[in-house]
């Protein structure tokens, strides 16, 4: 991926209330249920904007975070989430190139986003999900850590923004590591499921109920089987090519 940053000494207003330097904040969260044992996990990627009542315009970015390669392996992008190819963000289009992988090296994960065309979209003051990483499972009875690459660090997470048609590198904020057991956040029969969001391949399997409002993507493959009520909310979709199924039952 091609960076390039422009430094300027005298900056501007801009329009929308959006900041001509924008601060992000990034997070990794693993919010999606796995089965215990199925030997997959996944993490998204996320950003906003530090501040309540600030935006910033999203163009290229290199988020990079190092992980545990005595736990987890196999790193590999399971999907693309919030800017994926051409977002239409109510005030203009913008296309975003492929995610990739590139630059990942050893135990250092390099995700990265290009912006193709367009003024890039608004990053407002609420988590926005950029993408989702799966990872072998090594040793399941073990704790693992995602720890971000700041500016202390080399190499860096990259974020860039885009004002008057310059692009900026914004102003890093917090990073939220991530640090958990994976014995405390798989599933194996719980009594209560809720599966936002898009949804990983599995079958899910709940004692009681399941309720869900999120979205089973294109060439998914997903079952919910729950011993009393599965309640598909508002918003939940399956799209094309994908393969669902419902079903009351008990656990295996």
């Amino acid at each position: 991926m091609k960076i390039i940053v422009t430094f300027v000494l005298t900056l501007c207003a801009f329009t929308f209330s959006i900041a001509q330097t924008g601060q992000y904040d990034v997070r990794l969260v693993q919010q999606h249920p796995f089965q215990c044992g199925d030997g997959t996990i996944y993490f998204d990627i996320e950003i906003k904007a530090s501040a309540s009542g600030t935006a910033f315009r999203i163009s290229e970015q290199n988020y990079r975070f190092d992980y545990d390669s005595l736990v987890l392996a196999n790193p590999r992008i399971h999907q693309e989430l919030g800017l994926s190819g051409m977002v239409n963000d109510g005030i203009g289009v913008s296309a975003y190139d492929t995610h990739t992988l590139d630059g990942t090296l050893g135990s250092t994960i390099s995700y990265n986003i290009e912006l193709m065309s367009g003024a890039g979209v608004a990053i407002f003051n609420a988590w926005k999900p950029i993408g989702r990483i799966a990872f072998d499972i090594v040793d399941g009875t073990s704790c693992t850590n995602l720890i971000w690459r700041t500016h202390v660090d080399f190499p860096i997470t990259f974020i860039g923004e885009i004002s008057n048609g310059n692009l900026y590198q914004a102003n890093e904020g917090s990073y939220g590591n991530y640090s958990g057991c994976l014995t405390n956040v798989c599933v194996s029969c719980p009594t209560a499921l809720n599966l936002p969001y898009v949804i990983p391949d599995n079958t899910y399997q709940a004692d009681v109920s399941i309720t869900s409002d999120g979205t089973v993507p294109n060439g998914g493959n997903v079952d919910y089987k729950a011993g009393n009520v599965i309640l598909l909310d508002s918003g939940f979709s399956v799209e094309p090519q994908a393969d669902f199924s419902a079903v009351i039952d008990d656990c295996n």
